[in-house]
């Protein structure tokens, strides 16, 4: 099968590129310099705009600055010599100087400098940070003193403060100096105009000043940029913007080679889209169709590779037609092993009926038939059959805790024939615990392992169970508590079992199952709690969750 549907495809979109690249050339020779002209004239306009926006605000500041001067020249004496400002006057001029910079949009900071007696209020804008205002306050104090301005001088000057520049204005009135400063970036043409071109660049040249930006500074004097400037009466210097012209619009007429040139590239496209379809389009919704069936359970589903129609696709078809045959080899895999658990977890719990529970039992009935008691012997072995029964149910991995609790008062018959009057059981519940379903055995392993090690034939053991329903932001689900009153567990066994550092602990090979059982069944490790009661006794609490709140639980 040969590769001919990329080879096609490759030829038609070189030929499509090369036609598009010869009219874009011979379009641009002919609107280049228009385009240009246009860039300029309409960059121009936009400039002006933007420098009478300037001067407008720059005025609006200068008229916040002469209001605060009109207010310094009617709240205290302004010539030399006379007495410093007092606090009432000072608190005054500090909440004008608050509420200028509350209604201004532009300013950053005001202040006033007494020159006779190092006398200075400042006020700045809350959306500068703490080291900006100290340096502006800093520079401002320099620079009033340096160059104090009279009433009359209107101009602006740029005051640069580590990496951020300021407009700055300052009027002497007498023996005090007010001014004003605002940032550059707040005047950024970008924010106000539309600019043609791409990359446009603002700066502004000053004559004693290098040029200070106001726009992105990546401007490297290309001749090819189109540059305009603008000067602003209030500014010593002039406003300069400069772009590369964009040629995405064309105000002429297409010329009858680039309407044709076009016509070319569609029917290019055309036929391009028609072999995409054969080649592609098909054995895609072939292959789509495929993995649906697949996916609906249609395992001996193939493909035709008569349909691939290229390379590519028959290795596709080829790697569906192989997967499809490993879903089907697992899936009889998974079934028989599935069987072999079966078969394995049936062995496991008639191993759990040790040798020693039948020679109990057979013992104990011995011992009865020296006594001749026919109806107890009657009645320990309905019970013990009971019981062999129960242990060799194994259709259901799960079972009810009011199941469980009638296995374990069967058990206790069993014990109560060999020891009489030795183990006293209690069970507390309500109706919903007691449909709470938990894996087969569970609890009786918890009341065995009691038996086994906290039994004594001097006293009485208590055993109690108990269920009850908790629900908690990270659990829900009933606690098991299985209680009994020996003499609890030793520390070294309690921290081993605890800690499951060791998955099956000698002392209480229950427990450990207990715990292996739990992690296998619901993934988590947290779900066996054992610890001593405080009036003697162990205590070991099995937290079952809800099967909606374990997505991963397991067969047993």
């Amino acid at each position: 099968m040969k590769r001919s549907w990329w080879k096609v495809t490759l030829a038609l979109l070189s030929i499509l590129i090369l036609l598009i690249g010869m009219s874009l050339l011979w379009s641009t020779r002919n609107i280049r310099n228009q385009v240009r002209q246009t860039v300029e004239q309409t960059n121009a306009h936009a400039l002006k705009l933007w420098a009478g926006n300037v001067q407008n605000r720059l005025d609006a500041l200068y008229e916040h600055l002469y209001d605060l001067l009109v207010s310094l020249y009617n709240s205290t004496e302004l010539r030399t010599g006379t007495p410093i400002m007092d606090v009432s006057t000072k608190q005054k001029i500090i909440e004008m100087m608050n509420d200028k910079l509350m209604i201004s949009t532009d300013a950053d900071a005001f202040f006033v400098l007494d020159t006779e007696n190092d006398f200075y209020l400042f006020s700045a804008s809350s959306t500068l940070s703490n080291q900006d205002i100290f340096h502006l306050k800093t520079h401002c104090w320099t620079a009033a003193l340096d160059a104090p301005l009279s009433l009359r001088e209107q101009s602006w000057k740029v005051l640069e403060v580590g990496d951020i520049s300021y407009f700055y204005k300052n009027i002497q009135l007498g023996k005090y100096i007010a001014g004003v400063a605002c940032r550059l970036s707040r005047f950024s043409p970008e924010k106000t105009v539309a600019i043609l071109g791409q990359d446009p660049t603002f700066f502004l040249a000053l004559p004693d000043q290098n040029f200070t930006w106001l726009g992105e500074p990546d401007w490297t004097g290309n001749p090819g940029r189109c540059t305009v400037r603008q000067r602003i009466y209030n500014l010593d210097g002039e406003i300069v913007l400069s772009a590369v012209p964009a040629l995405a619009e064309q105000s002429i007429a297409q010329p009858v080679l680039l309407f044709l040139i076009t016509a070319l590239c569609l029917a290019l496209v055309v036929l391009l889209l028609l072999l995409l379809r054969r080649l592609v389009a098909a054995p895609t919704r072939t292959l789509i169709e495929a993995n649906e069936m697949l996916a609906a359970g249609n395992i001996r589903y193939r493909l035709d590779k008569d349909k691939a129609r290229s390379k590519e696709f028959d290795a596709l078809f080829d790697s569906f037609n192989n997967m499809a045959r490993q879903i089907g080899n697992l899936k009889i895999e998974a079934y028989d092993l599935r069987l072999r658990e079966q078969s394995n977890r049936l062995t496991m719990l008639r191993a759990q009926i040790r040798p020693h529970s039948f020679l109990n039992a057979v013992t104990t009935i011995s011992n009865m038939t020296y006594t001749c008691r026919p109806e107890e012997i009657r009645a320990y072995i309905q019970v013990f059959a009971k019981y062999i029964r129960y242990m060799l149910n194994v259709s259901d991995p799960w079972i009810t805790v009011e199941a469980e609790v009638g296995h374990i008062r069967n058990y206790l018959k069993m014990q109560d024939a060999r020891f009489p009057r030795a183990i006293r059981f209690t069970a507390e519940y309500n109706a919903a615990a007691g449909e709470c379903k938990i894996p087969f055995l569970l609890l009786y392993t918890l009341v065995e392992n009691s038996i086994k090690h906290a039994m004594s034939l001097y006293e009485t053991l208590d055993i109690t169970v108990r269920c009850v329903r908790e629900d908690r932001d990270d659990f829900h689900g009933f606690c098991l508590t299985e209680e009994d009153s020996g003499q609890g567990f030793p520390e070294d066994v309690a921290e081993k079992l605890r800690s499951g550092d060791e998955p099956f602990v000698k002392e209480h090979l229950g427990l450990s199952n207990v715990r292996y059982t739990l992690n296998l069944t619901y993934h988590r490790d947290d779900l066996l709690r054992l610890s001593n009661r405080p009036q003697g006794g162990a205590r070991v609490e099995l937290w079952i969750p809800d099967k909606e709140d374990n997505h991963e639980t397991s067969d047993l």
